[in-house]
């Protein structure tokens, strides 16, 4: 298949549960960290741009306003992987400060 692009997608299973990854995309890590599978999901990402690579931790909300369980445990996952809580942003529904944070 010569000239086609080819990614790798891969879903492996670890110890602490199942990770996706898609090194071809930049992603090297990518775990839901806690979800009730309901409400909410909170996600672990590492990513890779060039040489560099950095964490994200996530808080997925199907509400407008996340629950106390879900901001607790989004909370605890934060402070246990290294994260201040100056480093924390809401994006709004349309987006329009996801520039900002990008920046």
């Amino acid at each position: 298949m010569e000239g086609c692009n080819q990614n790798v997608v891969e879903l492996q299973k670890q110890s602490s549960g199942w990770v996706f990854e898609n090194p071809s995309l930049g992603v090297l890590e990518y775990r839901v960290l806690g979800t009730n599978f309901r409400d909410y999901a909170i996600i672990f990402t590492q990513l890779e741009f060039g040489d560099e690579a950095f964490n994200t931790v996530e808080l997925y909300s199907r509400n407008e306003t996340a629950s106390q369980e879900a901001l607790g445990l989004f909370s605890k996952w934060s402070r246990g992987l290294g994260f201040l809580s100056q480093q924390q942003a809401q994006l709004r529904k349309d987006l329009t400060c996801a520039h900002r944070i990008l920046q």
